[in-house]
């Protein structure tokens, strides 16, 4: 192993894939260095599942198949004290060295055989019938927005430790669900020819949210070949990870069929900010609001009642009830944590809040005056206390 490259970049590439796989549980002390042809190609294996690797334009005498293990803080601080110049790295026996204006230095080498086995035991296996998905990144990053705060406990249920993505020639669908909320976002028209589905796991979804705030505005390429491993293609980055390896349950048979009771339409930010504001003042810090509505006006209150004696906050709204229906008030509990975590996941200015009773379930919605065939939606289902 024979190159020279600028102490600089080498740094900021060196500093940028450091932030993005360090975590408390992450196995990311050591890099792997490879040389093909003018390229370095760095891998960081972050666990037992995720690996993100990058590369770097050097000047190499040759490719070859040599590999090195080096520790990845101990790399970051020694170029940290290097000037902005071109530094020659040569593998001599056990060391890295790097030869500078200043001198020669011996960058030790870790674990060299067991660290490269292991990374080829996790190493994807890429076959000729891969499927390849091409989304923008801001897509991406919107869809981890809307659906990661809804993701269960691994201790509960693995499998609802994570995003369930599910592509279709018609659309895409995004399901998120803790067992008390979930996050149905859809995406329609991508050019899809097969159907494909997997479910990737909050851990591994986090490590990507980290790549996408680096790498704004591209094209990512993601690549299913099998039902182990899932790899996403950036323009500077390599992130593969594992699966989780089991059948994800059937949502649409907890999305109410039938119509709702009551439906209606209200102010975002003036609902979740008076969420927040009763929260503040409950006495009893149990999360629970209720929920009564009566005609053009929805009353929040923190207990199971509607009297002078607790604290409360009356807010407008446009009811929609269906003709079929009596047009009378009705009320309903909700967790006031998970219902601020929802209001703040959305952007729009009004939502469409769907009640219904019978099912003791909540479906928020955006709400648009636009007519226009949308090509996205989101609907969150929240669990009712009552």
């Amino acid at each position: 192993m024979y190159f020279f490259v600028s102490s600089h970049s080498l740094l900021q590439k060196l500093h940028t894939l450091y932030q993005i796989v360090n975590s408390k549980n992450s196995s990311s002390k050591y890099l792997i260095f490879e040389i093909i042809e003018n390229q370095l190609k760095i891998i960081a294996l972050c666990d037992s599942e995720n690996i993100v690797n990058t590369s770097i334009k050097v000047n190499a005498k040759k490719s070859t198949k040599e590999k090195v293990v080096v520790s990845t803080k101990f790399m970051i601080d020694i170029l940290t004290t290097f000037p902005n110049e071109t530094l020659l790295f040569k593998k001599n026996k056990n060391a890295l060295n790097i030869c500078s204006e200043q001198g020669s230095y011996k960058i030790p080498i870790f674990f060299h055989k067991d660290s490269i086995d292991f990374f080829q035991k996790k190493r994807p296996i890429l076959r000729s019938s891969t499927m390849k998905i091409t989304l923008f990144s801001n897509i991406i990053s919107k869809i981890l927005n809307q659906t990661l705060f809804a993701v269960g406990d691994k201790k509960f249920q693995p499998i609802l430790n994570g995003v369930f993505f599910q592509f279709s020639p018609y659309e895409a669908n995004f399901i998120a669900t803790d067992t008390f909320r979930l996050v149905k976002y859809t995406i329609k028209n991508l050019k899809i020819d097969k159907s494909i589905e997997f479910t990737i796991s909050k851990k591994s979804l986090d490590i990507i949210r980290k790549i996408l705030k680096k790498e704004k505005n591209s094209n990512v390429v993601i690549e299913y070949n099998n039902k182990i491993n899932v790899v996403f293609h950036f323009q500077n980055h390599i992130f593969s990870c594992r699966l989780i390896n089991e059948k994800y349950p059937d949502y649409n048979s907890v999305i109410p069929n039938n119509n709702w009771d009551v439906s209606f339409i209200i102010n975002r930010l003036l609902l979740l900010n008076t969420i927040r504001r009763i929260s503040i003042f409950s006495k009893k810090r149990k999360n629970f609001i209720y929920l009564h509505l009566n005609h053009n006006k929805l009353k929040i209150c923190e207990q199971n009642t509607i009297n002078n004696d607790n604290f409360e906050s009356k807010i407008k709204c446009k009811p929609i009830f269906d003709d079929l229906k009596k047009t009378e008030s009705i009320k309903m509990g909700f967790n006031s944590k998970f219902l601020i975590e929802i209001l703040s996941s959305l952007n729009e200015n009004f939502i469409c809040f769907e009640l219904y009773y019978s099912n003791k379930i909540g479906i928020l919605k955006p709400f648009s005056n636009e007519k226009k065939k949308k090509e996205e939606s989101i609907s969150i289902l929240i669990m009712s206390t009552i």
